[in-house]
């Protein structure tokens, strides 16, 4: 009986392409993986602590709405106020829920991440900002060494972190310092706040301030006073410009929050 030959080659066995369910099934898989850790890991909203669906990330559809209606339309970013020492300041948000325990789990649980949930708007304005005037330097607000030992960061910092790949003017983290706490100023008016500040920031580097501009950059407007200050400082040593950015402002404001009719007033303190 001959001997068989068995052939090596590889037989293809013929079967029908779908070239759209190709496509998406990464996103099929991503959605199954997510679905089955989410079984024993749930997520929770961060702000109202809701079960998130597969879709949400961070806030819950309720909550990212209220993020949205906190936004300021970018015609209504420049703060009417005006300051001593500072030319301009604009704002992103309205210092309300959700936005105030996202910017507190930043500051005092180090949830830096949350930040994230504003990235896309506070991009949108540093640009617009940055386009329209010309900056040597963006300058994250400090904060004292006492207080940077026990955070081990600096909010503004971490929001300057996340700017400086969208914006054109350089991030310069040691040319102001601050050389002392500043005691609470919740309960002083915008004069004694003022003093209250006073003399409590100083320049590393003088020399780089004359003739130059520059952004500072923050969480938080609540009265100026101490975005004014670190103004002062600037100017006094030759600054020709100085405005301030910061992701939202504390002052009573009408505002669109969720469903509710424009007019509604938000007062909030900080």
């Amino acid at each position: 009986m001959a001997n068989r030959r068995w052939s090596t080659k590889t037989f293809r066995i013929p079967y029908p392409t779908f070239p759209f369910l190709y496509d998406r099934m990464p996103l099929m898989f991503h959605h199954y993986r997510e679905a089955f850790v989410r079984l024993f890991y749930p997520t929770m909203c961060e702000v109202c602590r809701a079960s998130l669906d597969i879709e949400e990330k961070v806030l819950c559809q309720h909550c990212a709405g209220n993020l949205d209606a906190l936004a300021w339309p970018m015609e209504k970013t420049l703060v009417d106020e005006r300051f001593e020492y500072l030319d301009h300041a604009w704002t992103v948000y309205a210092y309300g829920s959700p936005v105030k325990e996202l910017l507190h789990g930043v500051k005092y649980a180090r949830r830096d991440y949350l930040l994230k949930t504003c990235q896309k708007r506070a991009i949108g304005l540093a640009q617009a900002v940055t386009s329209d005037f010309w900056y040597d330097a963006i300058l994250p607000i400090p904060i004292d060494r006492l207080k940077l030992m026990k955070r081990h960061f600096n909010q503004a910092e971490i929001l300057a972190t996340l700017l400086a790949p969208w914006l054109t003017p350089p991030i310069e983290r040691s040319l102001l310092v601050k050389q002392r706490p500043i005691p609470s100023q919740t309960s002083l008016s915008q004069c004694e706040r003022a003093i209250n500040v006073h003399g409590a920031f100083r320049l590393k580097f003088p020399a780089k301030v004359p003739g130059k501009s520059f952004l500072l950059l923050d969480d938080v407007l609540t009265t100026g006073a101490t975005a004014n200050e670190a103004a002062r400082l600037l100017k006094l040593h030759g600054a020709k410009r100085v405005d301030f950015l910061a992701l939202a402002r504390t002052v009573p404001i009408p505002i669109n929050q969720g469903k509710a009719e424009i007019g509604t007033v938000l007062t909030v303190v900080h």
